[in-house]
């Protein structure tokens, strides 16, 4: 699988667990997703506090039962606003986010670095989570055209655009949703594709999403998410 399809998906799962509250007031969980298309496979997710304000993310990859992938990023949450800390994928990159001294750390593979850092730079996963959040504060007939943020991949911090294509009724193992369709924007010359159906009805959560490398071609919905309690 590519690297690409695991970060989109890693946490988009996440945005369901603030339906309708403060970011402070957030609960424990665990979620399951079905992986479709060129490849089958289950995605297992948790989240958990690790102390006031900081939450920790894990995310397990299953086929034939077989654990094959594992990432994990680290946040803070406040009021208004989600800082990456940490993420990293088990064997293959890691990521550190200092925000005393406004640098951001990172291994990708072979290849170490620093980057400068500037406020509100988002980690590789949390991208999705900044997109809901800014949407809920808009009336559905006044939507935004684009929404576009910074954010860290791959050894560089790069700018990223999502285009607000309009309304769209979905399908998922949960029941049918009527969603805002968001395109992630790419050059003219990539045929890669990445698509994000937020629900309004669910506090404009991410239940579905496409993805398209050029390769490979999958599409996951959430499946089931229950609390710790």
């Amino acid at each position: 699988m590519k690297k690409i399809f695991f970060i989109t998906v890693f946490f988009f799962i996440f945005a369901l667990n603030l339906y309708s509250k403060d970011l402070n007031e957030i609960e424990e969980y665990k979620a399951i997703l079905d992986v479709e298309g060129d490849i089958r496979a289950s995605m297992y997710v948790s989240m958990v506090r690790e102390n006031e304000g900081t939450w920790k993310l894990n995310s397990v990859i299953k086929k034939f039962g077989i654990t094959f992938r594992k990432e994990t990023a680290v946040f803070k949450l406040t009021k208004d606003r989600i800082i990456p800390l940490s993420w990293k994928r088990r064997g293959e990159a890691e990521v550190k986010f200092d925000w005393d001294k406004n640098e951001l750390l990172f291994k990708e593979k072979k290849k170490k670095g620093t980057l400068d850092l500037m406020q509100d730079v988002l980690g590789p996963a949390t991208a999705q989570i900044k997109l809901r959040l800014d949407l809920r504060n808009y009336e559905l007939s006044l939507l935004p055209k684009t929404l576009e943020y910074y954010v860290y991949f791959k050894g560089a911090i790069k700018k990223r655009i999502f285009k607000i294509n309009g309304f769209e009724t979905i399908n998922t193992p949960l029941g049918e949703f009527e969603t805002i369709k968001v395109t992630r924007e790419r050059e003219a010359d990539q045929s890669r594709e990445q698509i994000f159906w937020l629900a309004p009805d669910l506090d404009f959560s991410i239940v579905q999403i496409l993805n398209d490398d050029g390769k490979m071609r999958v599409k996951i919905k959430l499946k089931e998410v229950k609390s710790f309690y």
